[in-house]
């Protein structure tokens, strides 16, 4: 079975428990606009803090009456279930400020766009972001599943980390305090509101050469025309996750509105009208038959989030 991170709702209702909270809060929510693979059912509660004052405000409610929150990044590797997610959403959209500190830093709130920073640094003269033009996701959401292509990842250029954490308590962690993996970062539980990168002075057409060079690659390589959820799986030890997709001639196959791309194997494209469910099923499949006829067991990169649908009487 596809793991998933689970979320229980609260024994109190969402709109007592965050009745007075200054910033917006919508209920019922649809997902799927918030998600780059457009599917997913409504979000029980999704809270738009103006600030990581109220973040901190935000943190102490969850506290309170133990409401199960969900962190919004971009929505990219990210797969809601039919059923929606249970608690709070937060979205950090209005948390999107940076600032340049010469000669070499640049400070970022969370729900700034990760490709938006990576051209900031590079009209700016500065390297080292220039892989992060191609990931559809914020600062907040890079820092926490430490983004990257192969070869670079967020970790390398990151100096620091500020996050609100379960106690409602603003942290600063260097990066040294920080143990980063393959598309994980061992922060506290919380939720991240800005980072701190160290970047390197480079003339700005050497940086622009490299950004365009990685994206006409990504360009190349992805299925970017359809909604998709990015890497379904990492790569298992001297092998790629898409190349054993590829192989069990699975490239292109479909379920309802799912389909595995037939441009690269490791990718779930959703063809207009997709459901979870058909996602979850193909990913089964491609689970099952790579690891018959090869032994080997996929890990999934994507997070799969919510609860399914419950069926009609």
């Amino acid at each position: 079975m596809v793991k998933t991170q689970p979320v229980e709702s609260g024994s109190e209702t969402l709109k007592e428990a965050l009745n007075g909270y200054p910033g917006e809060v919508r209920f019922d929510e649809p997902m799927a606009p918030y998600t780059s693979l457009k599917i997913g059912g409504p979000a029980e509660a999704m809270v738009f803090p103006r600030s990581s004052a109220e973040v901190v405000l935000l943190m102490e409610r969850i506290g309170q009456h133990r409401l199960p929150y969900f962190i919004l990044g971009g929505g990219s590797n990210l797969i809601v279930r039919d059923g929606g997610i249970p608690g709070v959403v937060v979205h950090l959209k209005h948390l999107s400020r940076f600032t340049f500190q010469e000669p070499d830093t640049l400070l970022a709130d969370a729900g700034v766009s990760y490709p938006k920073l990576s051209t900031e640094a590079m009209a700016r003269g500065l390297s080292g972001l220039e892989f992060a033009a191609g990931i559809p996701g914020t600062v907040g959401g890079a820092v926490a599943m430490n983004a990257g292509i192969p070869g670079e990842e967020t970790a390398s250029v990151l100096s620091s980390v500020t996050l609100v954490d379960e106690e409602a308590k603003v942290r600063t962690l260097p990066k040294e305090a920080i143990s980063f993996g393959y598309r994980t970062a061992a922060l506290p539980k919380g939720i991240v509101t800005s980072a701190s990168f160290r970047l390197t002075p480079a003339a700005p057409a050497e940086v622009e050469q490299k950004l365009k060079r990685l994206l006409k690659r990504r360009r190349e390589t992805q299925p970017l025309s359809f909604p998709n959820v990015g890497s379904v799986f990492t790569n298992p030890q001297g092998d790629h996750a898409g190349r054993l997709v590829e192989s069990v001639g699975l490239k292109g196959f479909r379920i309802g509105d799912a389909q595995i791309s037939e441009l690269h194997g490791n990718f779930i494209i959703n063809l207009g009208n997709a459901k979870a469910a058909e996602v979850l099923a193909l990913i089964e499949e491609m689970r099952t038959r790579v690891k018959e006829q090869h032994g080997i067991d996929l890990e999934l990169e994507a997070k799969v989030v919510g609860k399914d649908k419950t069926r009609e009487a």
